[in-house]
């Protein structure tokens, strides 16, 4: 039997249009020496001036206990409405979803944890709120805190915790609450490797007696390494199901061809190619090279920046611009031209420094100007998302938009001695 069935599932909502709706002008009330202005009474039905919106439809799927399924698409192609829908934090419009089981979610690094509490109290409150009993959370703590590695802080309060050590105790409390389905976001990839391991092994330990994973990922290397199945979403509807690996590969070459269409913010947007280059990928890379689906703050990364040069002997010089909740940032320049000989790839690399980042989301606007015969530019907005995270320590959580290590010094200056007053 099917552990999770999802039947013609469904999110609309209203989007109301930038341009208000032309409306009669409004009755007034004759006081003699002023008027007075009526209330409009709204009408029964949909406001005007607005549209649906639909964040997901039609979406119909069923998963085997067992199963580890990824689910991909691009932003707002309603990965994240999906797993909500799921999590029953959000009613759907239309469809119906039956499960089977305890349903526990990681969908938001923190989520259900309050930060004045310790980690103790918090594991008794998530238990609490998954319907087991105080003897049966106070039996699982010393386990919850060896797989986070926390036992040095447990009465510690959370708001103290890096990011890294959040998703520790949240992945530990959520794996130790024997749930049969796991929702999972981009929260995963939050934590370095070695971590990233140990919660792979123990999913893959749950899964053979019967757990169900849906896990969200950017992260196209582990989704491929991890899943067994890969549900590709596309503007709220299925546009694929099936393997990993062929999954993975159309997405990415449609995502490519598509890449400069859309118009929303969050979606890869502006014109990515012109007559000498092509802007074919950016991706997050650690110190090895290797792809990352999140920065490690203490730790230096590099975005790279994959050309298609279509052309030979023009040159190149580019911008990444760094936005944090839509706002920039922070700009960095290509100070040299690149000269290119030939057709082929070509890769600018950025390094960004170890304790620069602070504990948030980033966005990747990237802006690269050709010159041949005329400078003329390529531009790929939202080419890139991921989150900086800490990593072990009491440190506070590193908030803003940047959380620089800056140096510091300290001058103790001696008490002037006090001068005897004058006397008069």
């Amino acid at each position: 039997m099917d552990s999770l069935v999802v039947d013609d599932l469904g999110k609309r909502y209203f989007v109301a249009s930038k341009r208000a709706a032309m409306a009669p002008p409004r009755r007034t009330l004759n006081l003699g020496v002023a008027r007075l202005p009526l209330p409009r009474i709204p009408m029964p039905g949909r406001p005007a001036g607005g549209s649906d919106l639909w964040a997901l439809r039609h979406a119909t799927f069923s998963v085997s206990p067992g199963t580890l399924l990824g689910i991909i698409g691009s932003n707002g192609a309603g990965k994240s409405t999906l797993l909500k829908i799921l999590a029953r934090v959000t009613r759907p419009s239309e469809g119906r979803v039956s499960g089977r089981g305890r349903v526990v979610s990681l969908l938001e690094l923190g989520a259900g944890f309050n930060r004045d509490f310790s980690a103790h109290d918090n594991i008794l409150m998530n238990a609490a709120m998954h319907g087991i009993s105080k003897r049966e959370a106070l039996e699982r703590i010393p386990e919850i805190l060896e797989f986070a590695e926390l036992q040095d802080f447990t009465d510690n309060p959370v708001r103290q915790y890096s990011s890294g050590m959040y998703l520790r105790l949240a992945f530990s409390v959520a794996i130790n609450m024997q749930p049969d389905i796991l929702l999972a976001d981009e929260i995963l990839a939050v934590g370095d490797m070695a971590f990233q391991e140990r919660c792979m092994e123990r999913i893959a330990q749950e899964a053979e007696r019967g757990l169900t994973v849906l896990f969200v990922s950017h992260d196209m290397s582990a989704v491929a390494r991890l899943c067994d199945r890969i549900i590709w979403l596309e503007k709220g509807a299925i546009a694929g199901d099936g393997e990993p690996e062929t999954m993975v590969a159309e997405y990415e070459e449609t995502a490519l061809r598509s890449g400069g269409r859309e118009a929303v913010f969050g979606k890869k947007t502006g014109r990515h190619a012109n007559i000498a280059a092509e802007i074919a990928s950016v991706r997050l890379l650690n110190a090895l090279g290797a792809e990352i689906g999140a920065a490690p703050i203490a730790e230096d990364v590099y975005v790279r920046v994959r050309l298609k040069a279509r052309k030979g002997g023009f040159s190149i010089r580019g911008f990444l611009d760094f936005y944090s909740k839509r706002f920039l940032v922070f700009r960095t320049t290509l100070q040299d031209e690149v000269v290119t000989e030939k057709m082929g790839v070509v890769d600018l690399f950025v390094k960004i420094p170890a304790n620069l980042l602070a504990e948030t989301a980033y966005t990747v606007n990237v802006t690269v100007y050709t010159s041949l015969v005329k400078e003329t530019k390529v531009v790929l907005n939202n080419a890139l998302t991921f989150m900086a995270y800490g990593h072990e320590s009491g440190d506070q959580l590193r908030r803003g938009a940047i959380a620089p290590q800056l140096e510091w010094t300290a001058r103790l200056h001696p008490r002037a001695s006090k001068k005897p007053k004058a006397v008069v």
